[in-house]
Order: C-alpha cells, then sequence, then structure tokens
C-alpha cells in the first residue's frame, strides 16, 4: 500500500504563533517523513481562509521542500486551475520537476470556495470548464515543441517550454473527483482520484467503481493511476489516550470558521451533497466518525486495522493521514507521526489491493 501526507497547513485561532513558525514545522514535518520513507506528500492550495488553510502557493513551499529531502515524491493537492494563467502553471511544474529530480506528483482541480472565486473575480458556476480547458492547455504545452490554443477562457500563441520535464511525457496527474463527469474524464486518461472524508463511504466506493469502470473502458496508456483515500488522523499508546489528545481538535477542525469559506457552499455538484447537516452532525461525533472510519483515530494496532479496512471497503491503494489538524500542538503531531512510521506502516507496508481491478460492490437491497 502507498502511503502518505496531505496538508493543509493550518494555523486557525493561534495569533501567537507566527506563520514564519508555522510554516517551518511543516518542513520538519516533510523531511521526517521523507528519513521515514513515506511514498507522497501533497499540500493543498486556498486563498483568504482565516487559519484553516494556509498555503496559497503550494509550488513555493514544494521548492522548499524539494531542498530538504532526497526520495518522497512531493506534490501540490491541487494547483486550483481556474485562478491559474496555464502558461505559469506549465513552466513552474517544470521548474519543481528539476528541482525535486523528478520526484514531483501533479494534482490538479477546479477549486473549492465561492468566497475565493469572488476574490479573484473568476466565475464560480464555469469552474469546472475552465479546469478542463486549463489542463488540456497545460499539457498540450508540456507535449509539443511549440503550442497555440485558443479557447473559451484561455489562449497561447507559440509557447515554447524552455525547462525540459524530467519526467515523460509528464509528472503523474492527480485529480479530486466529486462529480460523475470528473470521474469519468480523470480515469480515460488515467488521472489518479483521492477521495476525502465529508462523503459517507457507500458514495466513495460508488464513484470509485464509476472510476474503474472507465478506466477500463478507456485503458489509456500510461503509468497506472492510483485510487486514494485521505483522512484526519491521529496515533496515540492506546485508543483512550489517543481519543482524548484528539477530541477538541476534531471538534475544531469541523466547526472551523475558515473551512466554512471553503466548504460552506458546496455541494451542489457531487455524487451527493458533502457536507449537509445530518453528515456534518455525524462528523463533529467522534466515536461515530472513528467507527464509520471517517476519522483514523486510536492506537497502531487499531489504526492499522481501520486503514485496512476502509481501504477494502472502498478499493484504494493509497492512504494520505493529514496528521496536523485543528490546534494540535507540533508535539503532539509528531508523536502521533513517529508511531505511524514505527508501527502502522511496515504493517500497511503488506497490505495490497489491486485497486484498478477491484470487485464492483453488490447493490444494496432494501429490507422488505
Amino acid at each position: 500500500m502507498k502511503l502518505g501526507i496531505f496538508d493543509h497547513m493550518q494555523k486557525n485561532d493561534k495569533p501567537e504563533r507566527s506563520y514564519a513558525d508555522m510554516y517551518a514545522n511543516h518542513l520538519e514535518i516533510v523531511e521526517f517523513v521523507d528519513q521515514a520513507g513515506m511514498d507522497f506528500y501533497f499540500v493543498a492550495e486556498h486563498h483568504f481562509d482565516l487559519g484553516f488553510s494556509e498555503c496559497p502557493s503550494p509550488g513555493t513551499f514544494l521548492g522548499a521542500a524539494s531542498q530538504r529531502t532526497k526520495k518522497i515524491r512531493l506534490g501540490p493537492l491541487v494547483y486550483v486551475l481556474p485562478l491559474w494563467n496555464p502558461i505559469r502553471v506549465a513552466e513552474e511544474v517544470a521548474l519543481l520537476d528539476n528541482l525535486t529530480q523528478g520526484r514531483l506528483e501533479c494534482g490538479f482541480g477546479a477549486g473549492v470556495g465561492p468566497f475565493t472565486f469572488a476574490a479573484y473575480g473568476v466565475p464560480w458556476d464555469e469552474k469546472r470548464k475552465m479546469a478542463w480547458e486549463a489542463l488540456r492547455m497545460i499539457k498540450g504545452i508540456w507535449d509539443n515543441p511549440s503550442y497555440s490554443y485558443e479557447g473559451e477562457y484561455f489562449k497561447c500563441k507559440n509557447v515554447e517550454l524552455g525547462i525540459p520535464l524530467v519526467q515523460q511525457p509528464h509528472p503523474p496527474l492527480w485529480m479530486p473527483t466529486r462529480s460523475r463527469e470528473s470521474l469519468e474524464e480523470a480515469a480515460s486518461i488515467g488521472v489518479s482520484t483521492i477521495q476525502w472524508v465529508p462523503p459517507r463511504m457507500k458514495v466513495i466506493r460508488a464513484a470509485f467503481d464509476q472510476y474503474r469502470d472507465a478506466y477500463q473502458r478507456a485503458q489509456p496508456a500510461g503509468r497506472k493511476p492510483h485510487i486514494g483515500l485521505m483522512r484526519e488522523i491521529y496515533v496515540a499508546a492506546s485508543d483512550k489516550q489517543a481519543r482524548d489528545e484528539a477530541k477538541d481538535h476534531w471538534i475544531y477542525f469541523w466547526q472551523r470558521r475558515g473551512g466554512a469559506r471553503a466548504y460552506g457552499g458546496y455541494g451542489h455538484e457531487n455524487l451527493t451533497t458533502m457536507l449537509d447537516g445530518e453528515r456534518k452532525k455525524e462528523l463533529l461525533d467522534i466515536d461515530h466518525s472513528i467507527t464509520d472510519g471517517s476519522f483514523i483515530c486510536g492506537s497502531p494496532e487499531t489504526v492499522t486495522r481501520q486503514i485496512q479496512e476502509i481501504a477494502s471497503k472502498a478499493g484504494a491503494d493509497t492512504f494520505l493521514g493529514e496528521f496536523a489538524f485543528g490546534a494540535l500542538e507540533h508535539h503532539q503531531v509528531m508523536n502521533s507521526l513517529r508511531l505511524f512510521t514505527d508501527q502502522v506502516m511496515p504493517e500497511l507496508r503488506k497490505f495490497e489491493i489491486d485497486a484498478l481491478n477491484y470487485p464492483k460492490a453488490e447493490p444494496q437491497v432494501a429490507a422488505t
């Protein structure tokens, strides 16, 4: 099983904590998991998010991380493409692919948060079309010695990428797939997919089954994509200690102020509403969240079992854990990480799932 970190890079309501210290702490996390042998480190791109997510420029942070690491694969999850000029993204990815010496993973997406789009003056209702058009243009720049394009939102003329990519034809691509259309499109071109916690597991499984069907129909050339799950995670010596230490931070995470901007108006394009009132109530109940696999929390043995269970239910071959969430102190995050890398990771390395050929879930029949 492939293992990695996902990082919202949260500051939350800690005015005494400087941004310089926060970024230094997260670079320490990246350096630690590189030395521990994790596969991936991904960072989010968010804007004006009131402390919930404080990395408006993932490429800048990853450039710094590239000089502190040797083996781990680094990437944005995601570049919010409607907010970028595609030419700039194509160039920056080439730069990062060289800085990492071919260790770059590249996540693209349409973005969340109507507030951000309003601040940038970008039409929220057109973000999906903009993202796919931008991706076509970026790949065109990578694939051609000179490239011209004229679309509905973006255009370029005779662009010649001066920095050659290390990975050919381009770094591996990732995309959080929330709509049926994006699932089909991502699978058809071999883009890895990832699902976070807001949808319930039956929705995630249905999405992954649809992705698998589309991938098998298209049989795209190139690297095999990954199917991944992302979860907040806290590991301690015992289940009770983990729950007691993490409870307030888990609840704070879902009561966040900044996240309301990012996710509050979000759900109309999904397979189901991601964060309706009932679902948020479930997530605020820590015991329910642990039981249903929404929150990975417990002793190393419990956490190993939880991750194996959700991976089996979803048919996922990759797990990304967010260890720094809520207002956890840095030493708590590092203690949790050490337990994970020392005791959980070796067990999960033995656990294998053929995600692209996973059996389709049996349809649920209503009781009579």
